[in-house]
């Protein structure tokens, strides 16, 4: 009998969640059945799934608080628990957002006796919901930046917290190295961004330092290589994110919009700028280390932070300081060998992700 997985996916956009989900499912063997409940299909669409819409109606999908989350997640429920009645039994449920965003998934485990391996890649709240689905699934995988957080919801809101925290399990996100196209030899530098518009990636201040070093550039006296800066985006949908509208100004900075070439563009860059606050792990940052990028990220105590070493694998500059940004890209063009060293040291660095040993435990827990 085939081993038969359903994965729940409420977020109605693409992100870094379905991508880890989408590299775990690759490793499953052939007789593993995996159904996908979703209202996107567009990020299913290149996996061996069978994929069932979510009745998801679009005024409802960003609501995250009050009367209105409750309603959504009830329309969700019905939603699932009919999936469940009309197809056989699963062996597993997947839920790859959290236990807030996965809340009708744990409606439905109080009523079903389901299997729930729930993977937690962010920041949860600290409420009741959250304190809930962490208590009803069987299995919680984090990463560990995010363990304060779940802690934190367990403890106020989880009547059984010793039995609660045995369940849970951290993780790394890993990379399978094989997809990425190695960074090719240019005569331009290319300074590429790539997240989803959501406010908290700061777009506006990759722009900012572009439009920064394009003047310091140009008043220079000493003759530099041309660069040239590639966004990379995806809009959340219901569209909720930044106005890039007025940041699309300087020339040099080329836009696109979900690209299905990014292996391409990725590898005809030279230099990666994070700009998130915070972020839990950062798996572009990962892809462009692969790919052979000198990574550039903000001094923020996040994931990334405390694994690479300043001026060594990678160069730092202060959050959300535009001028220090611009001052860190204008010191990668004034020292081509500082680029060259801090990417082949991030190159290696890359070496101890490999998917296989990241998400092994995740698989086991998967099959068995």
């Amino acid at each position: 009998m085939s081993n038969r997985i359903l994965i729940f996916d409420p977020v109605p956009f693409k992100g870094g969640s379905k991508r880890v989900m989408q590299t775990m499912l690759a490793e499953l063997p052939d007789s593993t059945d995996v159904w996908v409940l979703s209202n996107d299909q567009v990020s299913w669409r290149n996996n061996n799934v069978n994929f069932i819409r979510l009745f998801s109606p679009r005024w409802l999908e960003m609501k995250s608080t009050g009367l209105l989350f409750f309603l959504k997640h009830f329309i969700y429920f019905i939603a699932l628990f009919y999936t469940l009645c009309r197809c056989k039994r699963f062996n597993k449920i997947l839920a790859l957002s959290g236990p807030c965003v996965d809340f009708a998934l744990y409606l439905v485990a109080s009523i079903i006796n389901i299997d729930i391996i729930q993977l937690i890649q962010g920041n949860i709240s600290n409420s009741k919901v959250a304190g809930f689905g962490l208590h009803k699934a069987k299995q919680v995988y984090y990463l560990p930046s995010t363990h304060a957080s779940i802690l934190k919801a367990l403890h106020v809101h989880s009547t059984n917290k010793s039995a609660t925290e045995k369940k849970l399990r951290p993780f790394i996100n890993g990379i399978n190295s094989s997809l990425i196209k190695p960074k090719v030899k240019a005569k331009s530098i290319g300074f590429l961004w790539a997240a989803s518009l959501v406010k908290w990636k700061h777009v506006e201040v990759f722009t900012a330092a572009i439009t920064k070093l394009n003047q310091m550039v140009a008043h220079s006296e000493q003759r530099y290589q041309q660069h040239f800066a590639n966004v990379c985006y995806i809009e959340p949908q219901p569209y909720a994110g930044v106005d890039i509208t007025c940041y699309q100004q300087a020339d040099n900075i080329h836009w696109h919009a979900d690209p299905d070439n990014l292996n391409d563009i990725r590898a005809s860059s030279s230099v990666f700028i994070s700009t998130a606050e915070q972020e839990p792990f950062g798996l572009s940052i990962l892809e462009a280390m692969v790919a052979g990028l000198a990574i550039v990220i903000p001094a923020d105590n996040a994931y990334w932070d405390q694994q690479l070493i300043d001026g060594y694998n990678c160069l730092k500059y202060q959050p959300h300081d535009v001028e220090s940004l611009a001052q860190a890209l204008h010191r990668l063009m004034d020292e081509p060998e500082l680029l060259t060293k801090v990417a082949k040291q991030a190159s290696y660095s890359a070496k101890s992700y490999s998917h296989l040993h990241c998400y092994d435990h995740i698989l086991k827990s998967i099959l068995n």
